[in-house]
């Protein structure tokens, strides 16, 4: 009979060791799961915010944007933000404020882009070099 005492209070033990592991996780999983919906709901309020600033072609290409590059535009907005609240921001920016500020970020620079008939696409810079040598 002690073995059966023995075997129980060993059942017992195990029992209770598995629900607190069992608790553990759930209480683990609960605040993974409220710190994704505080992060959600920050980058929700914060694109309310920024589209606030933006006119509605920017706010396209924003999206757009925040599809193919997050990273770059998670930058954008906190930039935008940074902004507001420093009162920087006095109009509404458009698409090309915000396609500036993406060329900043990747270091990117401006080229005008020139096609002749019967000549490849070539960089205006390139071009103009070319008409003064001539």
């Amino acid at each position: 009979m002690s073995y059966d005492r023995e075997l129980d209070s060993l059942r017992e033990k195990r029992k209770r060791e598995l629900l607190s592991h069992s608790l553990k996780k759930e209480l683990e999983q609960k605040k993974r799961e409220e710190e994704l919906n505080k992060i959600k709901n920050r980058q929700a309020k914060a694109t309310m915010i920024v589209n606030t600033v933006l006119e509605p072609d920017a706010v396209v290409y924003l999206n757009w944007l925040t599809k193919n590059n997050p990273q770059i535009a998670q930058t954008i907005k906190d930039t935008i933000i940074l902004l507001i609240n420093k009162k920087m921001i006095r109009k509404p920016l458009s698409k090309i404020d915000i396609m500036k500020i993406e060329r900043e970020l990747t270091g990117q620079e401006s080229s005008i882009k020139v096609k002749k008939r019967g000549r490849e696409i070539e960089n205006l810079a390139e071009t103009m070099k070319k008409d003064i040598i001539n």
